[in-house]
């Protein structure tokens, strides 16, 4: 192991004499002049990063005018202050004049190999809408396609983009599509692109309307929190009344999206991720809607991206943290969230109104969510099962119900048959004869020994189970054939407070809250704990502590009371992360009334910081009470920082009385360029009842050193130290468990120009004192990242290296076919044993549209296996042509050739050795390799941009291994290729291709799916184009392929193809093409079909046209036609047609 770090060291600091260029994040300060336009950058900024503060008031788009491709700003009003502007760059300008070549060069008549296309803008100045002050752009179509191999299928899109002046004072901006299968964005950058979010927007400096999907934000107040994606009408309108007093009115009604929960993780001893969600009901798998998550560790919010913190997979309701945060089985991960729920169409309505005064300021808040009992949308309820859920009342744990459903046999579903057996009856018996097969079912997990069915095996259409007889009484399964039904629920919020200036320093603030929350609507059992109230008051006082006219030490005193009805049920949580661990209260399960009471006096200094003490009681009811002093601060000065806070809780409990002691230091001294410093953290809970100490008491002890580059430095490093100790409780003292070591380093520079190097590296070993105590096992964990960029040369020459090292978990995969509508798949299914059944190894990529009639759906699972993992990214490109284009002599021939090469390596294994951290060790066949994903590129090229000739030579090598729930699928593809262009007297082109490789597959979950065969292919072409209207190519193929057993194709190519184009009227094309095939294997498998590329051994044919018209400027028809006959088969037709309108 040591070994292994060392050589990761030595792979990390070979580039140490290279430095960073600065990130693509911007910071600055800017001067609100009204209407003047102010050049804030000159490289064009990201989409939807940009952000601007006046003071800690965030701006919107209604009060500035951005041109993101300039880099400019207009401010339609002034500020009283700076704004502070934050935002992301290109490294380009997009709105400079680019251009490859001098001008000079261009021939005065183009005849050469030209490809013309017919495409139409998606952006025009038509006047489509009446009026020319909008900014249109978007389409909208409908299509047909049919087929004598296929049901007929009707296609629609529409996707529109407006934004602009209705009327003088009077703007719109909307987004409206209606796919209906919305994209959610990737979970791995900080900033999420809303491709799902459909809306119409009408606003002015006063109002907004909102129809369609828009977000609920927490209003004005204390208790009321939320942050709700709803899909329905939003308005606001603000104003100020004579006294210019401000008013705010805002509300809203919708179909809400999503549902909350909160759910705390436990670290896993080097386990970076994933770590799977679940919903609020124990939902196993759901979707989390993107932009919804609030990921804590240790209390401290975390930032999601990629280079920041932690990545989520919303499809998958999947966490994995980043190299910059080391898991450990000390982590206390909460992670808070809305994720989708449709088991019923559920309403929402907010609505408030806050008032802000010189002296007063109020607010009232009304907020109201209800599922429509009667309105399931996911699941279906019979009046019994209706009337079931009436008498339960609020035992969700009852809502229970047989998902046994006689819906007759259907072709594309796992079905079963109805029997009894061994004196048990309704036993469930997968069969695929569809006179029996007539029984459907859901199957839910329960617990191992708690089911009656057990999880057999995979079909291509999902899970197959099966029934196990009890024993002595006891369940032998882990399933039963029911189903968690999800009750109907009412949660509703009403809250209004107050706050007021006594006296200029001296405010106080109070509020009411009153809650509705209904588990179950369907019943009227148990409604009496349904309501529940709640309070909160504040008086604040500051005071300054000398004479001066701006004292130097001021004294901000407070008192706060808050109390809750033991009914009262937040929306969201509204206090710190850790309220419920802060006061030894988590999981607890305690009812009562809550009182929670503070006094708290901060002495701040104007300029070196503070110093605070707290004193705080809070009870539950009889069952809970504790009383909690702190104390904390931040210093600084003279290079000097400090920050601490302690404090000591003693509660007293129904089943245990508490003390919990805790502290945390950070301590350091700037000497010129360096920082000196320390800190540690320090926690002793001790649990005690009447028996003495209790298992659950504990006590760590865990401090850093370190070494960092002063604040003031170009560049930026920290080289660091850590040890922790914990202890935990033998029944009657602490004693040590286990011991944990950490070093490491954080390494930024900054300094040179068109550089860029971050590198971050964290060892942590973990030793056990007692194995008696526990069954953790010592760690060795490894985790780092390198990513390094350099552009020289006017980038002639650019280098991109990303290198990074962790643990984790991989998920066993599931998938299924699912049926769609016959063309718009991406699988075909090829019965090879002629059974019936669609097995799972009898799936194949489409070769033609007609044949594409199924998609593969992964479906998720719960089984993982724990993996050491290692992401490796090159690039590299070497163009001589930027400097030396205009040279001449030998400078000008080397400015002709230019090189790509490209590596992308993702592997996971389960072993971790020296192995583990080399990302070319890519031998699928090795048994220790769990996944991999690797891409390994180079393209040569020899004038490659010129237009009479140029050649290129690229080498490819493709690996692939994936973990399933049933084995391992395996495919490689190795390939040689070699293609040409060579243009003679403008008319004629030439071209070839020349390709030679191995491509292989192995899985071992099934049989009759591994090939490996080695295949050349030969496709010269010829081209005729008389002018930019007219090309008629002639093409020949000529491909080998050879298997290891001997099964050997032949495929002889010839075709024709003709392309005529109108300048915007349109285009017409056409092909036909004869295929001849030698195969001496069996046709009907895997291996020919592909082979044979979907054709059959013999003589087949080929043919196609297609034709495109612009009716007009804005509306255009496509029409398409294709056509195949194979050997000893009938003639498949399929044609299609389709008409765009572009906005």
């Amino acid at each position: 192991m040591k070994n292994a770090f060392f050589l990761f060291c030595g792979l990390f600091f070979c580039v140490y004499q290279v430095n960073a260029q600065e990130t693509s994040f911007r910071e600055k300060m800017v001067t609100a002049v009204p209407n003047e336009e102010i050049q804030i950058d000159t490289f064009t900024i990201y989409p939807n990063t940009f952000k601007a503060f006046c003071g800690d008031k965030q701006l919107t788009w209604e009060d500035y005018e951005l041109n993101l491709t300039k880099g400019t700003i207009r401010f339609k009003n002034s500020c009283n202050q700076q704004i502070k502007l934050e935002y992301r760059v290109f490294p380009v300008n997009f709105s400079a004049t680019v251009q490859r070549r001098d001008t000079n060069l261009i021939f005065e008549e183009r005849k050469g190999n030209m490809e013309h296309y017919l495409s139409q803008a998606t952006t025009t100045d038509y006047d489509l809408f009446g009026t020319t002050s909008l900014k249109k752009s978007g389409s909208i179509s409908r299509g047909v396609s049919f087929g004598n191999n296929q049901d007929m299928s009707i296609n629609s899109t529409m996707n529109l983009e407006l934004s602009g002046e209705l009327a003088p004072n009077l703007k719109i901006l909307a987004s409206i599509s209606d796919a209906n299968i919305p994209i959610q964005a990737d979970g791995n950058t900080n900033k999420l692109q809303e491709f799902d979010r459909i809306f119409i927007q009408v606003f002015n400096d006063e109002f907004k309307v909102i129809a369609g999907d828009f977000w609920l934000k927490r209003p004005q107040g204390y208790f009321m929190n939320f942050n709700k994606r709803g899909q329905g009408i939003y308005g606001e309108y603000n104003w100020r009344d004579k006294n210019q007093n401000k008013w705010l009115i805002q509300g809203g009604g919708a179909f809400s999206k999503g549902k909350f929960n909160r759910q705390i993780i436990q670290g896993v001893e080097g386990n970076q991720g994933p770590y799977r969600l679940t919903g609020a009901e124990n939902e196993s798998f759901i979707i989390i809607l993107s932009g919804t998550e609030k990921v804590y560790i240790d209390g401290r919010l975390l930032e999601r991206g990629q280079e920041f913190d932690y990545v989520i997979n919303y499809n998958t309701a999947e966490v994995t943290f980043t190299s910059r945060n080391l898991i450990t089985k000390d982590k206390r991960i909460v992670v808070e969230f809305q994720y989708s729920d449709q088991n019923y169409a559920r309403s929402l309505f907010q609505a408030s109104t806050f008032y802000e005064g010189k002296k007063l300021n109020f607010w009232m808040n009304v907020y109201s969510e209800q599922d429509a009992k009667n309105q399931t949308v996911q699941q279906s309820l019979t009046p019994e099962q209706k009337y079931f859920l009436s008498t339960i009342g609020d035992n969700l744990s009852e809502a229970y119900i047989s998902s046994i459903d006689s819906v007759g046999f259907m072709e594309n579903q796992n079905m079963y048959r109805l029997t009894d057996t061994l004196g048990y009856d309704s036993v469930l018996v997968y069969s695929v004869i569809p006179a029996e097969a007539v029984f459907s079912a859901t199957f839910t997990f329960v617990g191992a020994n708690k089911g009656d069915y057990i999880l057999k095996s995979y079909t291509a259409l999902g899970k197959v189970y099966e029934w196990v007889a009890p024993l002595n009484s006891v369940p032998q399964g882990d399933y039963q054939a029911k189903r968690v039904v999800v009750t109907p629920k009412k949660r509703q919020m009403v809250s209004a407070g107050a706050s007021y200036k006594l006296t200029k320093n001296l405010e106080a603030f109070t509020e009411l809250a009153y809650t509705n929350n209904d588990l179950n609507t369907f019943s009227k059992l148990d409604s009496k704990d349904d309501q529940g109230y709640s309070n909160k008051s504040r008086i604040i006082g500051k005071f300054g502590l000398s004479k001066d006219s701006i004292p130097k030490w001021q004294l901000e005193t407070k008192g706060e009371f808050e109390a809750l009805h033991r009914n009262f049920q937040y929306i969201e949580n509204y206090r710190s992360v850790e309220y419920d661990r802060d006061w030894n209260t988590r999981n607890r399960g305690y009812k009562g009334n809550e009182i929670l009471s503070s006094v708290q006096a901060d002495f701040r200094h104007i300029r070196n910081g503070n110093f605070l003490i707290n004193g705080s009681q809070y009870s539950i009811g009889n069952d809970y009470s504790g009383m909690k002093g702190a104390i904390g601060g931040k210093w600084r000065q003279k290079g000097f920082d400090a920050f601490y806070e302690a404090s000591y809780l003693k509660s007293k409990a129904t089943d245990y009385n508490s003390e919990f002691l805790r502290h945390k230091i950070d301590l350091s001294q700037s000497v010129k360029f360096l920082k000196f410093g320390i800190k540690d953290e320090y926690e002793r809970n001790l649990f005690r009842d009447s028996s003495g100490l209790k298992s659950n008491s504990y006590q760590f002890f865990d401090y850093e050193a370190y070494i960092s580059s002063a604040d003031t430095g170009k560049n930026s490093y920290r080289l660091f130290f850590r040890e922790r100790y914990d202890q935990i409780s033998n029944l009657t003292e602490l004693t040590s468990l286990t011991k944990a070591q950490n070093f490491g380093t954080e390494f930024l520079m900054n300094s040179v120009k068109n550089q860029r190097l971050n590198i971050i590296l964290n060892y942590r070993q973990l030793k056990i004192e007692d194995t008696l105590l526990t069954s953790q096992t010592p760690e060795n964990t490894l985790l780092g990242r390198l990513d390094y960029e350099i552009k020289l040369f006017k980038s002639a020459f650019t280098w991109n290296t990303f290198y990074e090292v962790g643990s984790g978990l991989e998920q066993k995969q599931l998938f299924q076919y699912i049926k769609v509508a016959d063309g718009q798949g991406v699988y075909t299914w090829v019965d090879y044993n002629g059974d019936g059944v669609k097995d799972l190894n009898e799936f194949e990529i489409a070769q033609y549209q007609d044949q594409a009639s199924y998609i593969r759906v992964y479906v998720r699972s719960n089984e993982y296996t724990r993996t050491y993992s290692n992401e490796f990214n090159q690039t590299v490109t070497l163009r001589p042509e930027r400097i030396w284009n205009n040279k001449k002599g030998i400078k000008k021939l080397l400015s002709r050739f230019s090189d790509q090469a490209r590596f992308r390596i993702y592997r996971k294994t389960n072993q971790m050795d020296q192995t583990s951290f080399n990302p070319f060790a890519t031998e699928v066949r090795d048994t220790s390799l769990v996944s991999t994903n690797s891409t390994i590129r180079n393209s040569f090229y020899f004038n490659r941009t010129n237009s009479v000739f140029g050649c290129e030579y690229t080498f490819q090598d493709i690996r692939s291994k994936s973990l399933l729930a049933n084995g391992f699928d395996a495919r490689t593809n190795v390939s040689h290729e070699f293609n040409f262009h060579l243009n003679i007297k403008r008319i004629f082109n030439l071209e070839g291709v020349f390709q030679r490789g191995n491509k292989s597959v192995e899985a071992d979950y099934t049989t009759g799916r591994n090939y490996d065969y080695d295949y050349y292919m030969v496709k010269p072409s010829l081209s005729y184009q008389p002018s930019t209207s007219f090309r008629l190519t002639y093409e020949t193929r000529i491909s080998s392929k050879l298997n290891v057993t001997s099964e050997k194709a032949v495929i002889q190519e010839y075709g024709m193809k003709v392309k005529y184009n109108r300048s915007e009227k349109g285009s017409f094309q056409a092909a036909f093409a004869y295929v001849k095939i030698k195969f001496n294997g069996e046709s009907n498998s895997s291996l020919g079909y592909e082979m044979l590329e979907s054709l059959k051994a013999g003589n087949n044919f080929t043919w196609s046209a297609g034709y495109q018209h612009s009716i007009s400027k804005n509306l255009q028809l496509s029409i398409q036609y294709s056509a195949r006959k194979t050997e000893g088969n009938k003639i498949i037709h399929t044609g299609g047609m389709e008409v765009r309108a572009f906005f």
